[in-house]
Parts: structure tokens; sequence; C-alpha cells
């Protein structure tokens, strides 16, 4: 009797509708929140360069139908000419200063909540991808096809969860693993844990922008002559050399194409290509974990300082897809 008062109730309120109805409702919440942020929004994007607010462009949604998605704009205004169906690097500086910031904390996301609205896409799915990428970079990705099973989303897991810049494949699994083992519960758990994730990087962003803003202030035009690629200085970040002899040394600082190295020894021939192994370790659910990475590099120049007296500026050279992910993720995070 109960299986089929169950099935009963199973039948009228399907997951489905349920689904649908907390994203809309969810939808229109966040759009009333956000419209006074956006105006401003908007009205900075304008003063900026005179350009347009919003950008619009086609995408693939479920079934690989063509849908228009909206986001604040945050390159310059000629970039997709310049980009193509290529993928944005950091060392081409398309974003505008304030573009810069939206995108490192979504913001820029902010729009497609009207997407979700009229049913083009969901809160949480794998992000929509451009045609033209698909067609060079995605095609022949193995199970790639599998996302087009369900709506692309506004939030997505890989998205959230690995840095720009990670390699197709990488994402495309772990989008995979999100479509097989989606549940009403799991989306409700991750879109609130999405929501604290952006908010903690919100905050972070927010007060990094401050100590900007107060160094212009102090040091007037010194501050603003700052290097457009941001540089990490990851802690505990260990470098070894694999050279007759070994060397070894640590990360003084690292960007997404070249790194400064503070070595025990110098390097008997630093003409040759370098092959480094990167170790890191950190604490994960009180676990001590450890992560490497393996690099090439060529070294650009040679440093000293009183405390540090065999330094060398190396460019990366090659890392594989997975090895690039790992120096994104655990290197300068």
């Amino acid at each position: 009797m109960s299986q089929i008062v169950s099935r009963s109730i199973s039948a009228l309120f399907p997951k489905q509708r349920w689904s649908r109805t907390l994203e809309l409702t969810a939808a229109w919440l966040m759009l009333l929140c956000a419209l006074p942020m956006g105006l401003v929004f908007a009205l900075i994007i304008k003063l900026q360069d005179g350009g347009p607010v919003f950008y619009r462009g086609t995408r693939l949604g479920k079934d690989r139908k063509l849908f228009t998605l909206y986001k604040f704009r945050t390159l310059v205004p000629n970039a997709e000419a310049i980009i193509g169906a290529n993928l944005l690097k950091p060392s081409q500086q398309l974003e505008t200063p304030f573009g810069k910031f939206l995108r490192d904390t979504h913001l820029d996301e902010l729009p497609q909540v009207l997407c979700v609205i009229k049913g083009d896409m969901a809160l949480i799915g794998p992000r929509p991808e451009r045609p033209a990428v698909y067609e060079t970079m995605c095609r022949e990705i193995p199970f790639y096809d599998h996302r087009f099973r369900v709506a692309p989303g506004m939030l997505g897991y890989s998205q959230l969860f690995t840095p720009h810049g990670t390699d197709k494949r990488i994402r495309s699994f772990i989008d995979n693993v999100y479509i097989n083992r989606r549940r009403l519960h799991s989306d409700l758990l991750f879109f609130f844990q999405a929501s604290l994730v952006l908010t903690q990087r919100l905050v972070r962003h927010c007060w990094r922008l401050l100590k900007i803003t107060g160094g212009r202030v102090m040091f007037g035009q010194q501050w603003s002559e700052r290097r457009h690629t941001r540089r990490h200085k990851p802690r505990y970040a260990k470098v070894h050399i694999q050279c007759q002899p070994p060397v070894q040394g640590h990360i003084v600082n690292i960007t997404y194409d070249a790194m400064l190295i503070a070595l025990s020894h110098p390097l008997e021939n630093p003409e040759a290509e370098l092959e480094l192994v990167l170790r890191t370790h950190f604490i994960r659910k009180a676990r001590f974990r450890t992560k490497l990475c393996r690099v090439r590099g060529t070294v650009i120049s040679a440093r000293s300082t009183p405390e540090e007296p065999h330094c060398y500026l190396v460019r990366i050279a090659e890392a594989t897809p997975l090895n690039r992910y790992f120096l994104s993720k655990y290197f300068m995070s």
C-alpha cells in the first residue's frame, strides 16, 4: 500500500517539476537581490571605455540547441575578434581593469539568471560551450557530448573547483561525474557550497582591491606600475631539478608561464632545458597530503640577493594538461 501511495505522489510531483520550481524561485530571488548591484556594475562598465555593458554570445545548450548567453562585458570591445576559437590567455591582457575583478569573482555571470528564467540554462550544470571552441577543441574528446544530455548551468563543478585554463578533458571528466551522480539534494548542497566559495572569493578580492587602492593613494604612480600577470607566492613549495648533480630549492613566486626559484647550489649549465619536479604539501580533511607536478623550463635570467644567492627566473616551457592543472590548482591558488 505504501509503495502505491509513494508512486502516486511521485507521479503528481515528479523530481523535474520540483527541481524546476526551486530553480525558478532561486533565480527570481537572485535577480531581485542582484539588480541594485547590477546597475552599479553597468554604470562602471559604461564609464570605463564607453563600450557596451553586456556581452552576448551564442552557446550550445541541451541537445546542442543554440541560445544567447548574457554576461557583463569584461574584455575590451574587440576581444572576440582577437580570441577567435581559442581560449583567453592571461598574457593577452584583453581584460578591462574592472572586468578582471568581475571575472575573478564570477560576478560577470549574474545576467545569466535571465537565461535560467527563460529555460535555456539551469542553475547547476556543465558550463555552456562556444560552438567554435567545441568544433576545434572538444568534439574529439571521449564522452564530451555527454554534457548535452542536460541543460548547461550558471554554476558548474568544473568551473568552480578548477582554475581558469584547465584542460577541457579534465573539466569534461569532472562534469560527467557530476551528471551521472546528479540528485536534487546534491544540487541543493552544491548550490550552498558554491555560494560560500564565491562569497569568500568576493571578500578576498575586495580586500585586495582595497589594498591596491590604498597603495595608489600612498605611493602614487609607483603602485600603478604593477605587472599585469599576478605573481603567487606558494607556501611550502619545493623544487627539485633533475640534473647532474641534482639541485634542490624552493619557489619564491610563480605566474602562469614563469617562476622565480631559489636553489641551494648554482646551476652548472643554466643554458640547458631543465626538468623540474615541484612539490607542495597541505592539510585536507585532517590529513597531510603531498602533490607533485612535473614541468620543463628554461632559465631566463639569474639573480642573487644576500638572503638568496642562487635565484633563477625560469620560463615554463612545457607541461602536460594534467601537470598544468596541478600547477594552477596547488601552486597558484
